[in-house]
């Protein structure tokens, strides 16, 4: 008698679901869903938040498969879990969305792949598996695929990851409370269920081409925003993270890294050194050199997007197309005339201007060769940026490690955080032989502070200035000089400009002029605290564009008192125009009179600003 052994370890498997499918198919996308429901346990045990994806702490995720990892564990743990566990109250959920995606891949999403061999589902009626990769599906009545009908599924767990893609801080207290909560508590209980899977093989299209790599776990980000804009306020910067169809909102992701731990893409600032995780906008503290909304908020003004006036008789058409060259030049005429196209199109419907994603992709490609060196070129090469970029590089504090501990250590709640951090400690010490927290994270830490401490360019109001002043002036270089051959040129010497006042301490937030402070009366109030309004911002951004105008033309530079009569054509209207006394620098000047007890009509506004410009003007006028 001969015995055969088999070898195969058999696929760990999900109990089968019962499911009902449909699917919304309106214009260019078909979604295709499965609505069930699941016991409380099963949540806990087969469904994922992002965080606990394999090597989420440590691995180089993309920029765009981030945007599901940061969970409010304040708002878990204070709201939903106390609402779980409320005697009181009756406790209902929506239901969660979870996409089925295959796991142990190089990005998130991407293709399930050939079936696996699992044994079917015996049931009265049901047809023949259909496969996708790790996932099993099985129709009442049919051998394939229907637009709609019941049936059941499952999927192996070592082959498919169940990630919640809405309803993430709902599934985060289920996790908390079955672990925590007698069985008792929660063992009738259950939650539906949506499940998205993204396979053409069961009805999923996109206009994204097949060739995208990215297209499946982009039609569920859209999804995603989509389902949180309709339930609850999506944050600022999760809204930047995620819009695929906002021209700013996809150039303002192109200027920052794929990756933390792509750290020599020349084109891009580290995402290490861009706060995208939370909505604080303060960057004078921690490791970062600015925020997604900081620099959405420049991407925007920079491109200003016209918009349709829904008036057949305007010049609407016309006006897009003048922007269009003159802001997202397109040197493909094919690729020009689609846009034109679409604008056209959104014309003669009377709705807003909006692009497809493959326009969007058109628009975007000549942002990156118009706009993103410029951008990238202010945060890489203004000195005190400069000086955290060089010092985070040395000290390799780009990858995932150094900013993952920050981020547990600062922006997450005790509990979670200090969970989080223990990890990321721990497979330190593992990987790297002599690794402290003190030595590795908390000195160079420290030592970035030290960086910042004092300096405007990590105030939020100046930062928005610099960037303003930066846009106009790389818009507009023949507004400043003549001299100035193009944008390139012009945001060059915009930069030298900022390093020229950073070594004479013009930049420090109590730099000194004479008895006071010189940003007294613009970014700073009488008493000395910062301003952080829009109008101190723009009286910020008007000094740094007269600033500029000096140092451009140097020696020529007019006096204070000669500015009136300085013949320099189109310079010289813009300097009359920023110091006029109707503008934010005078303005701010009448502030300071008026906070010091003095009469606003006085002459003392135009003293204080002739004190001002002469003082750039010391500095900046030589040749």
């Amino acid at each position: 008698m001969s015995f055969v052994i088999n070898s195969a370890v058999p696929e760990a498997l999900t109990p089968e679901l019962l499911f009902i499918k449909g699917s919304v198919s309106l214009w260019n996308y078909s979604i295709p869903f499965f609505t069930t429901n699941v016991p409380l346990n099963f949540a806990e045990k087969y469904f994922k938040l992002f965080e606990e994806l394999p090597q989420a702490d440590t691995g180089e995720w993309t920029l765009e498969e981030l945007f599901q990892r940061d969970i409010s564990w304040e708002r878990v743990d204070n709201e939903i879990l106390a609402y779980l566990n409320s005697p009181t109250r009756p406790q209902f959920f929506n239901s969660l969305t979870v996409a089925l995606m295959p796991s142990h891949t190089q990005s998130l999403g991407g293709d399930f792949g050939p079936p696996i061999d699992i044994p079917p589902l015996v049931d009265a009626g049901l047809g023949k598996p259909i496969g996708l990769g790790g996932v099993q599906i099985q129709f009442y009545g049919s051998d394939v695929d229907v637009p709609s009908g019941a049936g059941k599924l499952r999927w192996a767990t070592d082959r498919v990851d169940a990630v919640a893609v809405d309803g993430q801080h709902r599934l985060a207290a289920i996790k908390r409370f079955v672990k925590e909560a007698k069985r008792e508590r929660w063992e009738g209980a259950a939650v539906p269920i949506i499940f998205l899977i993204a396979d053409e093989r069961i009805g999923f299209r996109t206009p994204l081409a097949e060739n995208d790599p990215s297209r499946t776990v982009s039609a569920l980000r859209n999804v995603f925003i989509d389902l949180n804009k309709n339930a609850r306020p999506v944050s600022p910067s999760r809204t930047i993270l995620l819009d695929d169809l906002s021209i700013v909102s996809v150039s303002t992701r192109t200027l920052i890294g794929r990756s933390l731990g792509d750290t020599a893409d020349e084109d891009r600032v580290p995402l290490s050194l861009v706060d995208w995780m939370t909505d604080r906008n303060k960057i004078d503290d921690g490791p970062f050199l600015t925020t997604v909304t900081l620099l959405h908020e420049a991407v925007r003004q920079l491109l200003a997007v016209p918009d349709l006036q829904l008036d057949e008789d305007d010049n609407s058409v016309k006006n897009v197309e003048v922007w269009l060259d003159a802001i997202l030049p397109i040197t493909d005429t094919a690729a020009r005339e689609e846009i034109l196209s679409q604008v056209r199109t959104c014309a003669r419907l009377q709705t807003r201007l909006s692009w497809m994603p493959e326009q969007i992709k058109i628009l975007q490609q000549s942002f990156e060769a118009t706009w993103r060196p410029q951008l990238r070129g202010l945060l890489r090469n203004y000195k005190p940026y400069s000086d955290i970029w060089d010092y985070a590089e040395k000290h390799k504090l780009l990858g995932p490690q150094f900013v993952n501990l920050y981020v547990a250590q600062e922006a997450m709640p005790a509990k979670s955080g200090q969970e989080r951090k223990k990890r990321l400690v721990e497979a330190a010490m593992q990987q790297t032989d002599g690794w402290t927290l003190a030595k590795r994270y908390e000195a160079p830490l420290a030592e970035i502070e030290e960086l910042k401490a004092n300096n405007w360019a990590f105030k939020v109001v100046f930062q928005r200035a610099l960037f303003r002043a930066f846009a106009n002036v790389i818009r507009n270089p023949k507004s400043y000089s003549p001299k100035l051959e193009g944008r390139g040129d012009a945001g060059e010497l915009f930069i030298a400009c900022m390093n020229r006042l950073n070594r004479a301490k013009l930049d420090l937030v109590d730099a000194a002029l004479k008895k006071e402070a010189f940003w007294a009366g613009s970014g700073l109030s009488a008493d000395s605290t910062i301003e952080f309004t829009n109008a101190g911002a723009e009286r910020i951004r008007a000094w740094l564009e007269i600033a500029f105008i000096i140092h451009v033309h140097g020696t020529a530079a007019p006096t204070f008192d000669g500015i009136e009569a300085w013949a320099a054509g189109v310079p010289a209207k813009t300097l009359s125009y920023l110091m006029d006394a109707r503008r934010p620098a005078y303005k701010g000047m009448v502030k300071l009179a008026v906070a010091r007890g003095l009469d606003g009509e006085s002459d003392k506004p135009e003293r204080y600003l002739k004190v001002r410009y002469e003082h750039l003007r010391s500095i900046l006028r030589e040749a």
